[in-house]
């Protein structure tokens, strides 16, 4: 049982250091992630990821939930999700556009089959990864950790911020704007999965948001 444990924090670590802080510098290095559109090697490598995190930790799901109506449930929370997300983003957009907050690089957007087809796949990968590192494995594995705390309802709150802090960071390289969008979805996101207790109803409205942003890009 402690080995179980001691080798469980060594992925959450990894996360919670490497990722958040490391990312966005390697996207610094490589300008703006969407000028060019081939399959995406380094999304695959993290929904993998994403997935093995996982399905290697099932204790953190809450196995003692039931719902009659759970499909139709997810359905409505995808849908709120989703235009909560545009919502916030085009509220966004337009206090930076009265702070003259532009982008810090250009986004080109696909063309043809080819290049929407791995613009799609890329951000269903990023959706899924974000989702189950973000939403599933780190805040859930802080909770796990600290569930013997004596004030268990300030951890909980202290681990969601954590979480929240994490995924805001992973969004810096887009400028401030975009770390407040990213921190105001973490807890929209986050609701969700609580829930509905599934990945799927975050990472549907999240890749439906990613598409959709793109769409209406005016780059």
């Amino acid at each position: 049982m402690f080995f179980h444990k001691f080798t469980a924090k060594i992925p959450v670590f990894f996360i919670m250091v490497l990722f958040p802080v490391l990312l966005p510098v390697f996207t610094f290095s490589n300008s703006s992630p969407f000028v060019k559109w081939s399959f995406p090697f380094q999304a695959l490598f993290l929904a993998v990821f994403a997935f093995l995190l996982i399905i290697a930790n099932p204790e953190l799901y809450e196995k003692n939930k039931s719902d009659k109506t759970r499909l139709s449930k997810k359905i409505i929370f995808t849908i709120c999700v989703f235009f909560i997300l545009n919502i916030t983003a085009f509220v966004l957009q337009k206090i930076g556009n009265l702070f003259s907050q532009n982008q810090i690089f250009n986004i080109i957007k696909p063309e043809g089959v080819k290049e929407w087809t791995y613009c799609l796949i890329n951000f269903f990968f990023s959706s899924f990864y974000e989702e189950g590192v973000y939403r599933f494995f780190i805040p859930e594995a802080l909770l796990y950790f600290t569930r013997n705390c004596k004030d268990k309802r300030m951890v909980e709150i202290d681990c969601e911020i954590l979480g929240m802090i994490l995924f805001a960071l992973g969004h810096i390289y887009l400028g401030i704007l975009s770390v407040i969008n990213a921190a105001i979805a973490y807890f929209v996101l986050r609701f969700c999965f609580k829930k509905t207790n599934s990945l799927v109803p975050g990472t549907a409205a999240h890749f439906l948001y990613n598409v959709l942003q793109l769409a209406v890009s005016p780059f």
